[in-house]
């Protein structure tokens, strides 16, 4: 009983970690019809960013707006200059895939070439935990317990008192419907990418102050998330919340009851059994038509 409290609570934080990647995954998918591979490197690239200003200032502060904005300004320049112009052309998922690949390639790279692929911890006087019996928790799970809860809860309220949850359904739906009704949907487009982000590089955070950061850390945590957001597969986020808590919790008792090899195996087959069953798979040509 005590073991399988401790892979809950275990999966508790690690499931509500995701599901700040998932939700940002998610909704920038469907609105913006991008496979948005990049995450991952806007994952990486914003705790990079914090731990570089945290290791120059230690200021947290000064640390978290640097990532924010680092992070905020280099998913602008994506949108404004890769992803845009490819959805003004029409030109179809698969295209904006490949784009999206290559982003992410060089962002890694360039991470890794300014401060090397060693992993990064965030230095920091958190430490102790709670013992109920055989039950551990860390202070450090408490903090991301508690980020993350408020995170997601602001995230909510933003989609419900902007009526963005409206707009972006809309623009989801059919975004050329959404023009013709007076929504700016370039304007929601770079909103829902910055705010995707955030969430991403909030979640990354958070990883960073438990396990530390690499260059490489984003790619893995950015299928996981999309293994999420195919099977949820509309713009809920409690269904993204429940989903992703699901997967972490079914990966972390494969894990203990298992083997840790098989735990990446089960998600990425849930992931190809999903794509066999669904008929569009993830790149929906039909969605869009080259024009002649």
């Amino acid at each position: 009983m005590e073991i399988s409290i401790q892979i809950l609570i275990n999966s508790l934080v690690s499931g509500l970690l995701l599901s700040l990647v998932a939700i940002g995954f998610t909704y920038i998918f469907r609105v913006t019809k991008v496979f948005h591979l990049a995450h991952g490197g806007i994952y990486v690239a914003g705790a990079f960013a914090c731990w570089w200003m945290l290791s120059l200032t230690n200021n947290w502060f000064f640390a978290i707006a640097f990532a924010a904005t680092v992070v905020s300004l280099l998913i602008f320049l994506i949108e404004k200059f890769i992803y845009l112009p490819l959805n003004k052309k029409q030109s179809n998922q698969s295209i904006s895939l490949i784009a999206s690949m290559g982003i992410y390639v060089v962002i890694i790279n360039v991470l890794a070439l300014i401060f090397g692929n060693e992993n990064k911890m965030i230095a920091h006087p958190i430490s102790g935990s709670i013992e109920i019996g055989n039950i551990i928790i860390t202070q450090v799970q408490l903090i991301q317990l508690l980020v993350e809860t408020v995170v997601t809860a602001s995230f909510i309220i933003y989609l419900k008192f902007t009526k963005s949850r409206l707009v972006y359904q809309a623009i989801a739906e059919n975004e050329e419907i959404s023009q013709v009704f007076g929504i700016n949907t370039e304007n929601e487009r770079l909103k829902i990418f910055i705010a995707g982000s955030i969430l991403a590089f909030t979640g990354a955070i958070l990883k960073t102050i438990d396990v530390g950061i690499d260059p490489q850390a984003g790619m893995h945590i950015t299928l996981t998330a999309a293994v999420v957001a195919i099977l949820v597969s509309r713009l809920n986020v409690l269904m993204i919340l429940a989903f992703s808590i699901a997967l972490t919790l079914l990966q972390n008792s494969i894990e203990w009851f298992l083997d840790a090899q098989w735990k990446d195996g089960i998600t990425f087959l849930i992931l190809l059994l999903v794509i066999l069953f669904r008929t569009e798979g993830i790149i929906r040509y039909h969605l869009r038509k080259d024009t002649a």
